[in-house]
């Protein structure tokens, strides 16, 4: 495989989800894992959630640091008027993200645990698709390649389509998007979640599972968008690598259904 299309990409995409649904049980159950310390990105996040196409799946909900405000306790209300439990967990700021991650995947009783973040951009079929891939693989973990991303002091996305690196598709690796995991719920608890580190705990769960014979598998970017932000790095550190190897490019979010229309300009 070398550069693939968009178009290419999509219908290959829906091609795959067709033939993966065909064999996806309704009794698999999901837990979806959620630390935050942005008040103002989890309303997109518990927006992005509410869409999802999985027909029902729980929230385990770590704040960070802060309350709840009003526009959020409303976000999940509409949550769970959706018929999706919600759990709300407050944790003290000195508490690092791995403690708070672990902790969260630990209280889960679902089969499959997916992690997300709450600054990306996720499409509806996002949960649905990571749920038939792990099944159809009979994988550990699968995630999500890095084939858009958000740059966002740029208000930019860029589509990487490349056959090597991060940006492969369809494929084991020991490498998925950290915002994208779905882990097998024993895999998860041999691995030791997510450690209790300040950082790298998405490197964390994924060497574990590597270490204890786990597969990986890393399927189609489409439908999630890492955001990255300016940090204090200068701007040729933090965004030439992603403009330089970019197939396409779009000003703000791409108008793609699989990335969600109406959410588009939010951002």
């Amino acid at each position: 495989m070398s550069r693939v299309s968009l178009s290419d990409e999509l219908s290959t995409l829906r091609s795959i989800r067709q033939k993966n649904r065909k064999n996806h049980s309704k009794t698999n159950s999901v837990a979806v894992v959620m630390a935050s310390r942005r008040p103002d990105d989890l309303g997109n996040a518990l927006t992005y959630l509410r869409d999802q196409t999985l027909p029902t799946f729980e929230l385990y909900l770590g704040l960070h640091g802060f309350n709840l405000n009003t526009s959020l306790k409303s976000e999940i209300t509409k949550l769970r008027n959706r018929k999706i439990k919600v759990f709300v967990h407050h944790f003290d700021a000195t508490k690092t993200l791995g403690e708070i991650l672990t902790a969260l995947a630990q209280e889960t009783t679902s089969r499959y645990i997916s992690k997300m973040d709450d600054d990306d951009i996720y499409g509806s079929e996002h949960l649905h698709d990571l749920l038939d891939c792990i099944i159809a693989h009979e994988s550990e973990v699968v995630g999500k390649a890095m084939n858009y991303i958000y740059l966002e002091p740029l208000d930019l996305t860029v589509r990487r389509a490349n056959s090597s690196g991060v940006s492969a598709f369809e494929l084991f690796s020991d490498w998925v998007c950290g915002g994208t995991m779905m882990v097998e719920r024993s895999a998860g608890e041999k691995a030791g979640w997510f450690g209790s580190g300040k950082s790298a705990v998405d490197t964390f769960l994924l060497q574990n599972v590597s270490k204890n014979g786990g597969k990986i598998w890393r399927t189609f970017g489409t439908g999630y968008i890492y955001r990255r932000r300016q940090s204090d790095h200068t701007y040729g550190t933090n965004f030439a690598k992603y403009l330089n190897g970019s197939s396409e490019q779009w000003v703000g979010i791409p108008q793609i259904e699989e990335f969600g229309l109406h959410r588009s300009e939010e951002h």
